[in-house]
């Protein structure tokens, strides 16, 4: 039995296909045709749709999502809310109001879609530093995004009475009453040891945390998924934690959460976090998906590998330790065995002389597959000289590589301009990516020359400023 609530309605399933996506349920069988269908892969925000759950402090928290690749059985005791619920009693609602003031809409295909961001940021406790934000995973092709950025910053952090959620309390008793999900085919474990016995009830079964790239098998494809273990509630996958070295985070944590998180511990990391997909992708999308399809243009590997991080492993016995570039053994494969599943990530401290830096390029800003990735991170001792270097990349070979023939270059050597030209000339050599349609073989070379000088500058002048500032 699946049980959801859609709108202020509770909508009991017998059975749902497990690859059955909310979207084409709220079309086709509730008859809530404002959510749209403009891409199916979760890339222009047709189908947004606000979904309801409870954090640890039994307050409401609100999201938007993609209803075209969210499957239905990943709701289980939660709300949707689509865009008609939001008009109440003939009104229209605060945040469609806004959007009609502010003149945000056109050809009006893809206004519900902004309207359901916009209603997420209006129910956000703490307002964000940029609304614009919670627009970022919705396309439209009428208005230039100007009105609808100052719509956004019309309904940031305005208290309101809001007509669409006048019984949050009842939604809150729901949640909090609803029994287990028991579901055929679709499995549900809330611990490694149910996990462990979930596989071994369901060998074949497909893991499942945020689907955000497994759902474009079913939408993009066509193809079946048949059985599916959802590790979205597994305890030991969902936390982070500090350990004596540096931090662990569980699989299964949505990136928008591992953003906030790393915007904190790692600064240099934010801003390609923030572009491996719009918030709407990062509300559901995991590490461990990420790293679970390994792909080679993937921007978490390059990431985790120029970090000194560690993927953990596990069958619910014992866990293991990989190297993201051991762990990814080849195109789209990994060294993981049918019995076992990625737990978590390891990331140790950064030491103060440790100097990171992660480049993505990519032909539009957010939303899109890079060209090249490029992450270094260097130790540089008092006297200049490289005591320590991490050269990692996604974009020029089959898998995201290390690039350790570089490394070699650097270590013990002054970090000069002089030593940035002698390793430039040497990239054609160690490389030998392919051309595509996202660059040539030459673009992504000279992309990693001079990806190598930007970090050199970048360092220069941060020293220049610390000398200055003492």
């Amino acid at each position: 039995m699946l049980e959801l609530m859609i709108n202020d309605q509770l909508v009991e399933i017998d059975y749902a296909a497990p690859d059955r996506m909310l979207l084409n349920y709220l079309r086709e069988q509730q008859g809530l045709i404002g959510s749209k269908e403009g891409c199916a892969s979760g890339d222009c925000g047709a189908c947004t749709v606000v979904m309801v759950d409870m954090e640890q402090n039994h307050e409401l928290r609100y999201r938007q999502i993609n209803a075209c690749i969210t499957p239905l059985n990943a709701l289980h005791g939660k709300q949707i809310i689509t865009v008609e619920h939001l008009k109440q009693n003939g009104e229209l609602h605060p945040v469609q109001k806004a959007v009609v003031e502010k003149h945000g809409t056109q050809c009006g295909f893809c206004t519900p879609g902004i309207v359901m961001s916009l209603y997420a940021l209006s129910k956000q406790k703490q307002p964000p530093n940029n609304p614009a934000d919670f627009l970022a995973g919705n396309l439209c092709r009428c208005t230039g995004y100007g009105p609808l950025i100052e719509a956004a910053q019309a309904i940031a952090g305005v208290d309101y009475y809001d007509p669409a959620q006048a019984n949050e309390d009842d939604i809150k008793a729901w949640i909090l009453s609803c029994d287990k999900q028991q579901t055929v085919n679709y499995l549900k474990p809330t611990n490694r040891q149910e996990l462990a016995q979930a596989k071994q009830q369901m060998p074949n079964a497909t893991l499942l945390t945020g689907a955000t790239d497994l759902a474009l098998e079913v939408t993009q494809q066509l193809k079946n998924i048949p059985q599916i273990i959802d590790l979205s509630e597994v305890e030991e996958l969902m936390t982070i934690s500090e350990t004596s070295t540096g931090w662990r985070i569980g699989a299964a944590v949505p990136l928008y959460q591992v953003h906030e998180f790393m915007r904190q511990h790692f600064p240099s990391t934010d801003e390609v976090i923030e572009r491996l997909g719009s918030l709407t992708i990062r509300h559901r999308a995991t590490l461990g998906g990420s790293l679970g399809h390994a792909s080679p243009i993937g921007d978490i590997a390059p990431l985790l590998i120029s970090l000194n991080g560690k993927i953990e492993i596990d069958n619910g016995h014992k866990t293991q330790l990989h190297a993201p570039q051991d762990y990814i053994t080849g195109y789209r494969e990994t060294l993981i065995q049918p019995d076992q599943w990625i737990s978590a990530i390891h990331i140790p401290r950064l030491a103060p002389n440790q100097k990171h830096a992660i480049y993505k390029v990519s032909k539009r800003y957010e939303d899109d597959i890079a060209t090249v990735v490029l992450a270094l991170n260097m130790t540089i001792d008092s006297d200049n000289r490289v005591k320590h270097c991490i050269l990692s990349a996604g974009g020029i070979a089959a898998k995201s590589v290390r690039l350790t023939e570089l490394e070699q270059l650097f270590i013990g050597r002054p970090f000069t301009q002089l030593l940035v030209r002698k390793v430039k000339a040497v990239v054609p050599e160690v490389i030998h990516p392919l051309s595509d349609v996202r660059g040539s073989a030459q673009y992504r070379v000279q992309l990693i020359q001079n990806l190598i000088q930007r970090f050199y500058f970048e360092c220069h002048q941060l020293s220049t400023r610390l000398t200055d500032h003492a």
